[in-house]
């Protein structure tokens, strides 16, 4: 072979490999895609397809579905009713965004009266209390109440670490019990965090331990090393001697700065 020959030959080597190299850095990705949580794919660490793993997404059958404790209605005044269902997150560190919901009432005789539908984030490892107030019952009676939620359930990994600050409620006190109650409690935050919006239940209790009414109160937030006051209210006495409550507080996890 000349050396013209051999120099030609160089040459279209060289133009040959850059199209190769080129066309080679195109096609790569796509032959040989890193594992995403989002290629409807099980690959990688995942458990499941974009779920378990390093996904943020939490497969179904790693979770547990929330469970319901009880649920009841208390009368207000004018054939209005507060709502309240006690509720219960068994996943350790799941959580959900938002999550869909139905109160169902009823009279004495099982006849469907009315119903109530809401949405609600789930904190994770966590039984908080979800409140509807003022349902006006408008054909009769409410004697029982259904609380159910309405899947999906969209499961987020989120750990409980709310549950390890030191937050808590002191200074409760109930006043005023024979003619318009009222209920005073404080929220301290000793954490190094300040934390925003949240919503503070009230449930007050008989001798036997039920329920007889509930409150709810929303709060704009709460600076680190702050305490601030928090009041529930009814406009008509108790039907029954109050002899303990709970006051719970509840944060959003996903407006959380942690």
């Amino acid at each position: 072979m000349s050396w013209a020959s051999k120099r030609k030959t160089l040459y279209v080597s060289i133009v040959l490999g850059i199209i190769i190299i080129i066309i080679f850095a195109f096609i790569y990705p796509v032959i040989f895609k890193e594992p995403t949580c989002r290629d409807g794919k099980q690959n990688g660490s995942e458990t499941g397809i974009d779920c378990g793993g390093a996904c943020s997404l939490v497969c179904k059958e790693e979770s547990r579905d929330p469970v319901v404790l009880w649920s009841r209605a208390f009368p207000v005044i004018d054939g209005n009713y507060n709502f309240v269902a006690l509720v219960e997150n068994k996943n350790r560190d799941a959580s959900l965004m938002e999550v869909s919901y139905e109160f169902k009432a009823y009279d004495s005789s099982n006849k469907f009266i009315g119903r109530r539908e809401g949405k609600t984030f789930l904190p994770p490892n966590e039984r908080f209390a979800i409140f509807e107030p003022r349902f006006k019952a408008l054909d009769g009676e409410i004697k029982t109440v259904s609380f159910e939620f309405v899947p999906p359930y969209v499961w987020f990994k989120k750990e409980p670490k709310i549950q390890s600050l030191p937050i808590k409620v002191d200074n409760i006190t109930l006043e005023n019990e024979s003619i318009s109650p009222l209920l005073r409690a404080r929220v301290v935050n000793d954490s190094n965090y300040d934390l925003p919006s949240f919503s503070v239940v009230a449930i007050v209790y008989n001798i036997d331990g039920n329920a007889i009414n509930v409150s709810k109160t929303v709060k704009n937030g709460i600076k680190s090393g702050e305490s601030i006051e928090v009041y529930f209210t009814w406009p008509v006495p108790f039907l029954e001697t109050v002899v303990s409550f709970d006051v719970l507080p509840l944060f959003d996890p996903f407006t959380l700065p942690f």
